[in-house]
């Protein structure tokens, strides 16, 4: 799988007492890639897709693998490929390298749901984000032939 990345400098405030990245700030990154794809690959950010078509994505499931300990000030590429498992559900899998050395850091997938808001009702996904997966293949292809910027998270 061909990942679309994004980049991102460690700061004292995501490390621990012991001077690593506290762990639960990996999710928060992999989301963070998630959305840059969604403003990357439709143009637009995710929650302005979400209030339009009304409906919501709740994570059912994740899973991540800790490589290597990563420090305040190293800067990591944040790696996102998606997959449709059917109609109403994402397959995310991520990836976290270290700019420098290309070391693998971390590694893991978030499962997502689609329900309708405000009864929680699973729906399909709306036909915007089924093209967003269609497309993204290209855009990581694109991104590291050097066509496309990665963006800083």
């Amino acid at each position: 799988m061909r990942f679309f990345y994004v980049l991102k400098k460690v700061h004292w405030s995501d490390c621990d007492a012991a001077g690593i990245v506290w762990f639960p700030n990996y999710l928060g990154w992999f989301e963070d890639a998630e959305e840059e794809v969604f403003r990357s690959v439709l143009g637009r950010p995710r929650q302005g897709l979400l209030d339009e078509e009304k409906f919501g994505m709740p994570r059912v499931e994740v899973s991540i693998r800790f490589r290597a300990p990563l420090r305040a000030g190293e800067i990591v590429r944040i790696g996102i490929g998606s997959t449709l498992e059917h109609p109403r559900r994402l397959h995310h899998r991520f990836e976290m390298r270290h700019v420098d050395s290309g070391r693998l850091v971390a590694d893991g997938f978030v499962r997502v749901a689609c329900i309708t808001l405000p009864d929680f009702a699973p729906r399909d996904l709306p036909a915007e984000v089924r093209r967003m997966v269609e497309r993204l293949p290209d855009f990581a292809a694109r991104q590291a032939a050097g066509e496309i910027e990665v963006p800083w998270s």
